[in-house]
């Protein structure tokens, strides 16, 4: 069964139905360890994903004045509804949501990767992509799409 288990997180309707299916795993299975990921995509990037090809990858500047990661975030928010919080933990990337989402699943070694089944709003869905549709795509690992 797994036992490594990442979970993205960004605060919306979506991300948090995956945040019920966390808990009620955690619940079940006693031997699991919960990683929650929030990947913070500044202004500058979210122009660049919105007209770049799927599977585009790119890096940029990230001590430009929108890099500023956030201190508390939905992942960081999340952990702390859990009892048992040693088998939880939380990440914040500064990044294209769908690229640190799938960068931290291949270096982490996790065992699934769960996600909420949208993140954006229907404005920015058609700009940027579905991110789940992208993570889903190009995963190397199991994953879950929690609707």
């Amino acid at each position: 069964m797994y036992k490594k288990i990442l979970v993205a997180v960004d605060g919306s309707k979506a991300s948090e139905k995956a945040l019920h299916w966390a808990k009620e795993a955690h619940d079940t299975l006693p031997d699991v360890q919960i990683t929650f990921l929030y990947a913070h995509q500044p202004l500058a990037a979210s122009v660049v994903a919105a007209y770049a090809p799927v599977g585009f990858r790119f890096d940029y500047d990230v001590n430009s004045d929108d890099g500023v990661l956030p201190d508390i975030t939905p992942a960081s928010r999340a952990v702390e509804q859990f009892p048992h919080q040693e088998r939880v933990a939380h990440l914040t990337k500064l990044g294209v949501p769908s690229e640190s989402i799938l960068k931290e699943a291949e270096a982490g070694n996790y065992d699934l990767l769960v996600l909420g089944a949208e993140g954006h709003g229907v404005v920015e869905s058609v700009l940027l992509g579905s991110v789940s549709a992208k993570v889903l795509h190009y995963a190397k690992l199991p994953v879950l799409i929690v609707r």
